[in-house]
């Protein structure tokens, strides 16, 4: 380690920028671990991207450091061996381009690039995890300096394929309170209703988020259940412009839409919102056990009271103290939710409240913080 802290290199084989959420939860980590101390360098491919605009101003990161593009043949597009074949060159390239960099830290969230690394003899070498992953290897998993699950579920089905207690580092999604900070909220509703050609007082239950890319996320629950609540605006907000016309098509006249909104919009839109909804459903252990949706921790720093589904990942975070819990996979439960969360206005308000102020323990720099103390402790003890 330099005397200014730990030289860490992040392993991305992904386009940036990219619409998709990898992207934020990427800039976001590397620009709190700069803030921590680090010295850090993101490593991607030059696989070209629609977005134009540079990466910091996409994401809305202030805090600069390294992007290094390795060349990459772009075969993504010819389907599951294309993918691998590009996952795999761009592996053994940054592989190569790490072992001249000397970090103090590799660090990814890629499965075939941690595969890779471990196997050429990368180290020190950490891993986030995202979800479950039966076929990396135990004998891979033991190399590693340090495992970090999202969720606590995901840190026991680790512990469980024998990565030491001592090894693992829950570490859950954040939130960027500062971009909740200078929300007018009542200039938000009025922007959002004029933006949809409503009365001032129309209520909408919104949701934020991808439509169609997993079902798991319960857009389907969300659009059943405005059928049981027509007074309502059910807006869902996150897709193209077909996910769009697909999620309308059949819908009671109360479900409306808007397409894929701007990092620098989420705050005041989510502010203009009556109710936040977190539909996911029961029964798919990405939903259950391995989801820490950003979404959620932007919803609490909103004040926007909160309605989601009673499942064991959301309750790793959200009680009944800050959030108004349901029945998953049951649209009726979710509308009845959203229903008592506008007519029990002090409650609601009370609960937000609380969920607002829990945001501060889940902010990006102390997320940050706390994974660099651990990593600097593994590396110690590993020295």
């Amino acid at each position: 380690m330099t005397s200014n802290g730990v030289k860490l290199l992040y392993i991305a084989p992904i386009r940036l920028p990219t619409e998709k959420a990898h992207g934020i939860q990427i800039m976001e980590t590397c620009g709190a671990l700069s803030r921590a101390g680090a010295d850090v360098e993101l490593l991607v491919t030059d696989r070209k991207t629609p977005i134009k605009d540079d990466a910091f101003d996409f994401y809305n990161i202030k805090t600069k450091f390294n992007i290094t593009r390795l060349h990459t043949p772009d075969t993504v597009s010819y389907g599951r061996l294309g993918y691998l074949f590009y996952v795999i060159f761009f592996g053994l390239r940054a592989a190569l381009y790490a072992r001249r960099a000397r970090a103090d830290v590799v660090y990814t969230r890629d499965p075939v690039t941690f595969c890779i690394f471990s196997v050429v003899g990368i180290r020190p070498l950490a891993w986030e995890v995202h979800t479950a992953h039966p076929g990396v290897p135990r004998a891979i998993l033991r190399t590693a300096l340090g495992v970090v699950p999202i969720t606590r579920g995901l840190a026991a089905w680790y512990g469980a394929r024998g990565v030491p207690a001592g090894s693992l580092h829950v570490a859950p999604d954040a939130v960027d309170l500062q971009a909740f900070s200078k929300v007018d909220r009542e200039a938000a509703r009025t922007s959002l209703r004029s933006r949809l050609g409503m009365p001032p007082g129309g209520k909408i239950a919104l949701y934020v988020g991808s439509f169609g890319l997993y079902a798991w996320k319960g857009v389907d629950i969300a659009k059943q259940a405005a059928e049981f609540l027509p007074e309502v605006t059910w807006l869902f907000v996150g897709g193209s412009a077909k996910e769009c016309e697909e999620l309308t098509h059949e819908a009671t006249p109360n479900v409306r839409t808007l397409p894929r909104a701007g990092r620098c919009e989420i705050p005041t839109l989510l502010s203009g919102a009556d109710v936040l909804l977190l539909p996911n459903k029961s029964g798919d252990p990405a939903s259950e056990r391995d989801t820490s949706p950003m979404k959620l921790f932007e919803y609490m720093a909103s004040g926007v009271p909160i309605v989601a589904s009673d499942i064991s990942s959301l309750r790793e975070v959200l009680d009944e103290n800050v959030a108004f819990l349901v029945p998953p996979n049951e649209p009726k439960a979710l509308a009845g939710g959203v229903r008592r969360a506008l007519a029990e206005v002090s409650e609601a308000s009370a609960k937000a409240g609380r969920a607002q102020s829990a945001a501060a323990s889940y902010t990006w720099d102390r997320r940050a913080e706390n994974l660099l103390a651990f990593l600097q402790r593994r590396i110690t003890m590993r020295s």
